[in-house]
């Protein structure tokens, strides 16, 4: 491996990768119009990532809580995958699109099994090392 190509490799999570969002049944959600409905996540390097892996840190440590707060573990969590965010299809509230703003998406977050899927689009390199090796 070529020491100089580790920079395009954590570049590309700066692009980001879109993802399908699946329902617990495994069937897609669907936007109004038909199509499924999606996220545009970035990678566990980029810069807004990591940012927010700061923040999430810097409450902590100056928290300095010696027990565990599970209700702060669940906002963090949340925080953290919406940071990655960076836009989205096919989310509606009634018969409007819901912009994809950090509240709302930190509100869709809080449903488990979609935030699992974005935190492991996050990680998942593999997906933006592929479309980097691609090109």
């Amino acid at each position: 491996m070529d020491v100089k190509d580790l920079d395009k490799l954590v570049a590309a999570d700066e692009e980001g990768v879109t993802i399908t969002i699946y329902q617990k049944t495994g069937a897609p959600y669907l936007a109004a119009d038909g199509t499924e409905s999606t996220m545009t996540v970035l990678g566990s390097e980029s810069k807004k990532y990591k940012a927010a892996q700061r923040q999430v840190t810097d409450r902590i440590v100056k928290r300095r809580r010696a027990t565990v707060n599970v209700d702060d573990l669940e906002r963090n969590a949340v925080f953290l995958a919406a940071s990655a965010v960076i836009d989205w299809h096919g989310w509606e509230s009634g018969a409007k699109t819901l912009p994809c703003t950090p509240e709302n998406v930190q509100m869709l977050l809080r449903v488990v099994h979609i935030r699992e899927q974005v935190e492991e689009a996050i990680r998942g390199h593999s997906d933006f090392f592929s479309a980097l090796s691609e090109n």
